[in-house]
């Protein structure tokens, strides 16, 4: 799709700049084989389940040792997140210090799925996730009280969103939820 849509822009001038997008490995691809043998030592050594290790791989790929780093320097980053087993608390802490995080619903919408893999949206992993945040990013209590509060009338607008019957209604839901980072309109 990027190769397409930089061909479109380019126009004519394509034919005569061949794109290399295929030819560029994605972050985690170099030596993902490599860093997938290791992974019995890391599953022996933090107590992952085989999904676990899946889940990291197909995430992170060779990059799982970002993770592991994370985990090395505070072993109880290692530990699935509360209300959201399928994540470690290093997934989260990975977010904010590697991935430019700086809302919780860019954590639980974007770096993370937790917003649409779990029933409650996350609701019930949000202390936990926001703790780390807050702590990783320097956040006060009224900050973290503000992006708590934001994050829950985010996941309560997507709730009421999925009960419209159209489009354009559950838009409409959708865009009343608090927005901490409005996007700017193009003129």
């Amino acid at each position: 799709m990027a190769e397409d849509a930089v061909d479109f822009a380019l126009g004519a001038e394509a034919a005569t700049r061949p794109s290399v997008t295929n030819n560029i490995p994605l972050l985690g691809a170099v030596g993902l084989a490599a860093m997938a043998n290791q992974t019995r030592a890391y599953q022996k050594r933090f107590g992952w389940s085989k999904q676990m290790i899946e889940h990291l791989l197909h995430r992170y790929g060779s990059m799982i040792n970002e993770i592991v780093a994370i985990c090395n320097d505070d072993p109880s980053m290692a530990e699935p997140v509360a209300g959201a087993e399928a994540y470690l608390s290093a997934e989260i802490q990975y977010a904010v210090t590697r991935e430019g995080v700086l809302h919780l619903d860019d954590i639980l919408m974007h770096r993370t799925r937790i917003n649409y893999e779990f029933a409650d949206r996350g609701l019930s992993a949000l202390a936990e996730i926001s703790a780390i945040a807050a702590k990783a990013l320097g956040w006060d209590t009224e900050t973290t009280e503000r992006e708590i509060a934001a994050y829950k009338s985010r996941a309560a607008a997507e709730v009421a969103a999925e009960n419209e019957t159209d489009d354009a209604s559950a838009e409409t839901v959708r865009l009343e939820a608090t927005e901490l980072s409005p996007m700017e309109k193009l003129s």
